[in-house]
């Protein structure tokens, strides 16, 4: 029989794991709650039979060692996704099925973040659905080769999302609990525009790359994430919740944009983390960026190349209007990058 633990946020969990370790180090399988019910672990070579079995990984960085060629999407949906029940299937050198894919899963509970680093030296770990709402059930039915199972209450079963994803482009391939229509929006490529205050030219820039994506794609601007792009703005020195300028707003128009609906936001790591490109209006900004988040996502560049976009808050319309049209220059230099990858 194996031995059974309950789950509980509020207790050292530091046992749970080292017995989940040493379960797994010697062969065993373990079943842990999961997202989508019970889940069962066991390392790579151990005798366990599981339909459709995932690596157990926490990030693109952990599947490129294991020999998966992990194209830009899949990589998006791994820091934007995850932790969730959706199973991503990319090309593999090695550890593959017998299709050529492998299969890689980080499930959606609070213990999984305190195993997974435990877990590191005892090479690849697999982790399978088993389809079970309470651990008794699951243990019951995989039998001996469980050695340890974590009861964390009858958790509401069903299937995880699986999505496959090669240089080519990307499909889901079993709908499951994670929502088809999320994981477009988090396979687009986001752009990050970003000023002091995000309500003159971060707003601006956002509405008119936005316009000119429409227009490219015949789309509407909410339409945009389903065709792979998301734009964003953001200000270093932002307090959030403001509108965009009067002017902004007015000269937005002209060009067939709309800043009515925008909110300013504050510049975060979160942000910059999920950002693809991050396009900053002066070297001030790429300062304040390299200072306050050293390191964390793409490295800023300058909208407007080597040049900075002057400020023009305070100014009338006229001058608003110049600093559109110099967004809109350089936005048309840029376009062609964004709609390509």
């Amino acid at each position: 029989m194996p031995t059974v633990i309950d789950w509980s946020p509020t207790v050292d969990p530091s046992e749970l794991v080292r017995q989940t370790r040493d379960a797994l180090a010697s062969g065993k399988a373990v079943v842990l709650p999961g997202d989508c019910g019970y889940l069962a672990l066991w390392r790579l070579g151990a005798n366990v039979a599981l339909p459709n079995p995932a690596l157990l990984v926490w990030g693109p960085d952990e599947a490129t060692v294991l020999g998966a060629s992990v194209p830009t999407v899949a990589r998006r949906l791994m820091l934007r996704a995850w932790l969730a029940p959706l199973i991503i299937e990319m090309p593999a050198t090695t550890n593959a099925s017998a299709d050529g894919f492998a299969r890689f899963r980080f499930p959606e509970h609070p213990l999984f973040e305190l195993v997974i680093p435990a877990l590191a030296d005892l090479g690849p770990v697999l982790v399978a659905d088993t389809g079970d709402a309470t651990a008794s059930e699951a243990a019951t039915r995989l039998g001996d080769v469980v050695e340890l199972a974590v009861n964390a209450g009858e958790l509401a079963s069903g299937v995880p999302t699986v999505v496959r994803v090669t240089d080519a482009g990307h499909e889901v391939t079993h709908a499951g609990a994670f929502p088809v229509d999320e994981i477009e929006r988090l396979a687009a490529r986001i752009v990050l525009f970003v000023c002091t205050g995000n309500t003159c030219r971060s707003p601006l820039a956002e509405g008119l790359a936005k316009k000119l994506l429409a227009d490219r794609f015949a789309c509407s601007v909410g339409e945009l994430p389903a065709r792979g792009i998301w734009v964003l703005s953001a200000g270093v020195a932002a307090y959030g919740g403001g509108p965009a300028s009067e002017e902004s707003c007015a000269v937005a128009d002209e060009f067939g944009a709309n800043l009515n609906d925008h909110t300013s936001r504050p510049v975060n790591p979160q942000l910059l983390f999920a950002a693809d490109d991050v396009i900053a209006m002066t070297r001030s900004h790429l300062y304040a960026l390299a200072a306050n988040y050293p390191g964390v996502g793409p490295a800023p560049r300058l909208l407007c190349g080597d040049e900075d976009l002057d400020d023009p808050i305070g100014a009338g319309r006229e001058v608003y209007r110049v600093c559109a049209e110099t967004i809109m220059r350089h936005l048309e230099r840029i376009l062609p990058e964004w709609v390509v990858s």
